[in-house]
């Protein structure tokens, strides 16, 4: 009975905006001719059941309530077994990340030194390569000067031989006028 009391209640709410549409419509028309931007938008909020006069009854009246949870709709045992069975290889997978990210925070430590010690030779050989090239260098730097010092005793032994060329070609010539002589003189 309440129910019904408060559905008439809230259907006499609603026809009294509609009694005041109508009047607004009535004077908005007066008002819509003379403006030219003015549009004319009429609603209607009446309830078609009470224009027939029949009283029509909502369709539920009470919301209806779930019902108690009975016996027959209770979870399997089985599935709490598969719910704890998955929790358990979930903490399983957690140990076995931990784990191997322990193990590789590990390898990472050992990769380090090791690359430490690679780091090290590196730059003791790379001292060892600077010090063999500034030995190549002076090495070098002497064999340039001892060719230098070789080239300009061998320029002044070819100017020797020139010069020991030129003796020989004098004391040739002297040999043969000495030739001649010798048989000149003894008549």
């Amino acid at each position: 009975m309440e129910v019904e009391e408060i559905y008439k209640h809230q259907e006499v709410k609603m026809q009294a905006p509609a009694f005041k549409d109508k009047k607004r419509r009535i004077s908005a028309k007066n008002q819509g001719a003379h403006d030219p931007d003015y549009e004319n938008i009429t609603l209607s909020f009446r309830n078609q059941d009470h224009a027939k006069g029949g009283h029509s009854r909502p369709t539920s009246q009470v919301p209806a309530q779930g019902r108690p949870p009975s016996d027959s709709t209770q979870v399997p045992r089985w599935l709490y077994r598969a719910i704890l069975s998955l929790y358990i290889l979930l903490a399983l997978a957690f140990v076995l990340c931990i784990i191997l990210s322990a193990f590789i925070m590990m390898k990472n430590a050992e990769m380090s030194k090791q690359l430490l010690g690679f780091k090290t030779e590196l730059w003791n050989v790379s001292n060892s390569m600077q010090a063999c090239e500034e030995r190549q260098n002076e090495v070098w730097e002497s064999v340039q000067s001892s060719i230098i010092m070789v080239r300009s005793k061998v320029e002044k032994l070819e100017t020797q031989l020139a010069g020991i060329g030129k003796v020989d070609i004098k004391v040739q010539k002297i040999l043969e006028l000495l030739q001649t002589k010798p048989q000149s003189s003894p008549q």
